[in-house]
């Protein structure tokens, strides 16, 4: 009961308390670290000296660091256009938004930043954000505007011009105002088409994913032949369908609309005496549907790109056999549906494949599996 004991039972109570004071914050630096680490932004810190004294995983990713670069200045070299803000944050003591490219792995990206001064001019703070993803959108909207404008601009031009000609020419022979009228009519009809497929897309693209039900595909395909041959007598069609893979979950209505433009196509682009080889097989977790012509094919350079909206590998021949370019965006929008994954192949001259891989069950998601499907 003496002072000294009261004194070291004092300091080791307060040596606890500082013992536990050290672990919260521990804590809770921890779970601030772990936060940071969990976002897509790149997050840095500097102090007054420019020496860097954190950064999170994905700013070290964006400026092509390493762990070791933390605790070291963060000088021009490391990134110039960054440097040059910090230096102007810190100098004037005020937020600076700034947008540029940069470089990652011979990738282009589109990068937002943020810097901001910390308290008591103790330093700044970075953030990097990439929208390479939100200016691909935005290039994409640009790009579909500019293309149904021309789509569209082509037939309302050809339609004027053959209108003010019978409109100044009111004399003109009747075989002559038979065929001016044919071509307006045949215009008319191709912007009709245009808009309907350009309806069907944004339909489809605002329907839910869930909207499947049980259905028979070898029935469905047998029905869709029939009626595919009813409107394309000349084109025959032979088909591989396997026993065990006619129950699917799918939206038949759209699983139908999908498959008929793959037919139409392949009739549309085939030399004469098309022939259309259809084949359904099952494998591991998934249904392969194969729709398979002889027609011209197409060059290699094109086919990562022939599921884009108003792409048309040959135009001449798009415009002849009344292809608006939205068929396979249609048919690729509807194939995502149901998460499934739609790719080609194509023999330039000698004809092409394009194959649908479907879940066959409900819980199977196709990006799970698809990297054991790559040999396919």
């Amino acid at each position: 009961q003496d002072d000294f004991t009261k004194l070291a039972n004092t300091l080791n109570a307060l040596g606890q308390l500082v013992k536990n004071q050290i672990e919260t914050l521990t804590h809770e630096r921890n779970e601030k670290e772990a936060i940071l680490e969990s976002l897509a932004e790149g997050v840095l810190a500097v102090d007054q000296d420019l020496q860097i004294s954190y950064a999170n995983s994905k700013a070290l990713q964006f400026l092509e660091l390493d762990r070791e670069s933390i605790g070291k200045i963060f000088s021009s070299e490391i990134h110039e256009r960054c440097h040059e803000l910090i230096l102007r944050c810190q100098k004037d003591g005020c937020i600076i938004n700034d947008a540029f490219q940069m470089k990652q792995n011979e990738q282009k990206l589109y990068v937002n930043i943020v810097v901001c001064p910390r308290e008591k001019e103790r330093g700044a703070l970075l953030v990097l954000q990439d929208k390479s993803i939100h200016n691909k959108i935005l290039e994409m909207r640009k790009d579909f505007i500019a293309n149904a404008s021309h789509e569209l601009k082509t037939p309302i031009t050809i339609i004027r011009g053959f209108a003010e000609t019978l409109q100044d020419n009111p004399n003109l022979p009747p075989d002559t105002v038979k065929e001016v009228i044919e071509k307006i009519v045949r215009n008319c009809q191709r912007m009709t088409k245009i808009v309907k497929n350009l309806l069907t897309l944004a339909d489809i693209e605002n329907l839910p994913r869930f909207k499947v039900y049980q259905c028979n595909l070898c029935e469905l395909m047998n029905n869709l032949i029939y009626t595919f041959q009813s409107i394309h007598p000349n084109v025959q069609v032979s088909n591989e369908i396997a026993k065990d893979s006619s129950l699917i979950y799918a939206d038949a209505e759209l699983l139908e609309v999908a498959l008929m433009n793959l037919l139409d196509n392949a009739a549309k682009y085939s030399k004469e005496n098309p022939h259309i080889k259809i084949s359904i097989q099952k494998i591991p977790n998934f249904i392969q549907i194969q729709v398979s012509d002889n027609g011209i094919g197409i060059p290699e350079q094109d086919l990562e790109n022939v599921f884009q909206r108003f792409y048309s590998v040959n135009r001449a021949q798009s415009k002849k056999v009344g292809g608006s370019g939205l068929g396979l965006s249609i048919v690729q929008t509807i194939v995502e549906k149901h998460f499934g994954k739609i790719s080609v192949t194509s023999d330039f001259g000698h004809g092409t494949t394009f194959s649908i891989l479907l879940a066959d069950d409900l819980e199977v998601r196709l990006e799970d599996k698809i990297e054991q499907l790559s040999h396919l």
